[in-house]
């Protein structure tokens, strides 16, 4: 009765009705704090009281309450020395010159080659860290994913162990091919009210897995690229460029799996894709899962000051922003320089010109096949 009794008193004093004030927090609030921001946005204030604009950033969105608190609080990437362009790969797979740069939009990739992914995607966890403020002995869980890792047993122990995080701290290792990172970010959320910070990695290595040679299995092995990323996700704000992330949503459609499949050879891996129809599918769902997760807080793509946007190929980027709308210039993509990063490319789009307040929609489909988005920075 006492909540009713406020309810009753804040709608006289307002000059409005208590349906209208439940109607402004969707019938949800955790604090009055959040009611009273809730109601001034709305421009529901007391008689006599102009309406003051409240700060973007303190605009409370429609999430889950147990997944509010939860902010992007730095990324780092560490990526091969070694280069190999375009022509180097025409060459190798006996095709035109600028076959790959027209058929998939990639003008060069990198490769591990003598370089250790492990070494290289510990620093970037280090650096990570290190922009955030934070030591390993902070991590209260580390996530791994990759699409095409360098250790096939055991690779999320083994980085907890050289980045010198404690022993006995939780650390899992995330599916989801290319969606693997917003995958993690998606699962970080979830255990960070008990983990308070969350590391999460990104390593791959598909050039060691992936025989580039004539044919159609190594012009699918040329699209994918060798690189490491970090990110942070704390309970609170870390670092200079921390960004709150606002909401993440993932799926699956296991009817597209025919699209994309892997078989094992004598010493290597061979990539089978139905190229067309897996970019149609990828372009589409993308588009349209980014479409969903927007309208579920009120915006529009219009609305959004990037897009992170995972490519398949080099072309795929472009092909996403006819389907939303956007000018080229709001699409985030390394994937023509790098190559296709697997569950690297996000981070190394963002990192390439991030931080953003936002807000800021990431989309990624991967393997399976399964899907990914995520909503970053101030909502309102």
């Amino acid at each position: 009765m006492g909540l009713v009794e406020f309810l009753l008193q804040a709608a006289d004093e307002c000059d409005t009705t208590p349906d209208a004030i439940e109607a402004c927090v969707k019938r949800e609030f955790g604090t009055v704090r959040e009611l009273a921001m809730a109601m001034h946005t709305a421009g529901l204030t007391p008689r006599g009281e102009q309406a003051r604009p409240v700060p973007a950033s303190a605009v409370v969105t429609d999430s889950n309450r147990a997944d509010r608190g939860c902010w992007l609080g730095a990324v780092a990437v560490q990526l091969p020395a070694t280069v190999q362009s375009a022509d180097e790969i025409n060459a190798i797979l006996q095709r035109p010159p600028a076959w790959l740069q027209q058929h998939a939009g990639i003008e060069s990739r990198r490769l591990w080659n003598s370089d250790d992914p492990l070494t290289a995607a510990a620093d970037a966890g280090r650096q990570c860290l290190s922009r955030a403020g934070l030591k390993p002995s902070d991590v209260g869980a580390l996530l791994v994913t990759s699409e095409a890792p360098p250790l096939l047993l055991g690779l999320a122990a083994s980085l907890q162990h050289r980045l010198g995080v404690p022993a006995g701290t939780p650390a899992l290792e995330v599916g989801g091919a290319c969606t693997g990172f917003l995958a993690a970010v998606w699962l970080g959320r979830h255990i960070l009210p008990r983990a308070h910070a969350v590391l999460v990695l990104a390593v791959e290595a598909p050039s060691r897995l992936l025989q580039l040679e004539p044919g159609p299995a190594g012009e699918a092995a040329a699209l994918f690229g060798d690189g490491a990323a970090a990110c942070i996700l704390c309970d609170k704000p870390v670092g200079d460029g921390a960004v709150p992330v606002i909401d993440v949503a993932v799926g699956a459609d296991g009817s597209g799996a025919h699209l994309l499949s892997v078989e094992r050879l004598a010493a290597s891996l061979s990539l089978r894709m139905d190229g067309q129809a897996l970019a149609g599918r990828a372009v589409r769902v993308m588009a349209e899962r980014g479409h969903a997760l927007l309208q579920q807080h009120g915006l529009t793509p219009g609305d959004v000051r990037a897009v992170v946007a995972h490519g398949g190929n080099g072309r795929m980027p472009a092909l996403l922003a006819r389907k939303l709308d956007l000018p080229p210039e709001r699409m985030w993509s390394e994937t023509a320089c790098l190559g296709n990063l697997g569950s690297a490319t996000l981070p190394a789009a963002w990192a390439a010109r991030g931080p953003l307040a936002g807000p800021v929609l990431w989309t990624a489909v991967g393997a399976g096949l399964t899907w990914a988005t995520a909503l970053t920075g101030a909502v309102g």
